[in-house]
């Protein structure tokens, strides 16, 4: 078995991540649900936990309103790709008789009471698979951090019955995270809480990272469906001026209401497809995972991009683009009444 661990690790690095671990079922001990192995693989021993890295130099033009498919196409790419890993190394398992199951990198969740897909609770966390394995930290964030690759990276798990040989977790004094905070700053949907803090223990070993606010706040925002913030300087790469609620309970109601608006938005270039929305939802945020890196000063600069963008309108054709605060409000008030109501509530 440790050398089918060494295996397994070649492997996903062969086929393109970057870093790899292996986490098991005593490793994960007294974790939260989404680390149980066994819910997916009864008789499961052991995860192995990855990551795929995705282009640095694409997020730039991103957070500065210049470029907006490269970016999407190449996290579509990676989630595919992260998918694929999980599916080979599988596949390469169970053909030496050992029971294994591939986990989709994304968007796979528990739907069996009390849960419902809007709860967005993974079968298995990547992320808490990571950092016991050593793949990489929790930045503030919560999202996984690499000392390259910052938080532009797609994880990817394979759970086996296979007993492999855990990898330990990354030191403490190695994790870059400073609580700069600019993660939260960069956040429209306010879906990190700036307060409390979600501990966890894995097999001993203590986790933390900003206390997640409810998943909707991110559907709704890094959805697309809306995207202005507050300070309505600047904005997402969604046109969507619908208010951002306060309270966590609000949020279905209003991506119910906005979704409506949504799906009668002129065609937009890019997006997937979505179990939430017939229509394609594109990548619009992701901020908190774009901006994070080790090199503090490239953060800020990454933050200033994004903060000096403007805001992102859409023409009646359907491009988008970024146009100042004080144009984007012309435009809007230049709008017909039911043109208007497709991108913000009326007084």
């Amino acid at each position: 078995m440790a050398e089918l661990s060494e295996i397994v690790m070649d492997f996903v690095l062969d086929r393109g991540a970057s870093k790899a671990g292996i986490a098991t079922v005593r490793t994960l001990e007294g974790g939260p649900p989404s680390t149980d192995l066994t819910y997916v693989l009864r008789s499961a021993k052991s995860a192995v936990t990855y990551a795929v890295p995705i282009d640095q130099k694409l997020i730039r033009p991103y957070l500065m309103k210049k470029d907006h498919l490269a970016l999407e196409h190449a996290t579509y790419m990676a989630y595919t790709l992260s998918s694929g890993i999980s599916l080979e190394l599988a596949t390469y398992l169970k053909m030496k008789g050992i029971p294994s199951v591939s986990l989709a990198s994304n968007r796979h969740y528990r739907l069996e009471k009390p849960y419902t897909s809007f709860d967005m609770l993974p079968n298995i966390s990547h992320r808490y698979l990571a950092v016991r394995s050593g793949v990489g930290h929790f930045g503030l964030s919560g999202n996984v951090i690499l000392k390259d690759a910052g938080a532009a990276v797609v994880l990817g798990s394979v759970v086996t019955a296979a007993e492999l040989t855990p990898t330990d977790p990354l030191p403490d004094e190695d994790n870059y995270c400073d609580s700069c905070g600019l993660c939260m700053a960069s956040c429209a949907s306010g879906f990190m809480d700036k307060n409390e803090k979600t501990h966890v223990t894995m097999g001993g070993v203590d986790f933390s990272y900003a206390k997640r606010r409810s998943y909707m706040r991110c559907a709704y925002v890094c959805g697309g469906l809306t995207g202005l913030h507050q300070s309505g300087k600047w904005s997402t790469w969604s046109p969507g001026r619908f208010p951002i609620p306060e309270k966590d309970g609000e949020f279905m109601s209003a991506f119910q209401k906005a979704s409506e608006a949504y799906s009668k938005w002129p065609k937009i270039e890019g997006g997937h497809y979505h179990f939430l929305l017939d229509a394609r939802i594109r990548t619009t945020c992701a901020h908190c995972q774009f901006i994070c890196c080790p090199d503090k000063n490239e953060r800020k600069q990454r933050f200033e991009f994004l903060t000096k963008s403007g805001v992102v309108m859409q023409t009646p054709e359907g491009p988008l683009e970024a146009v100042s605060p004080q144009e984007a409000i012309k435009r809007i008030e230049a709008m017909a009444p039911e043109t208007r109501a497709l991108y913000e509530t009326s007084a």
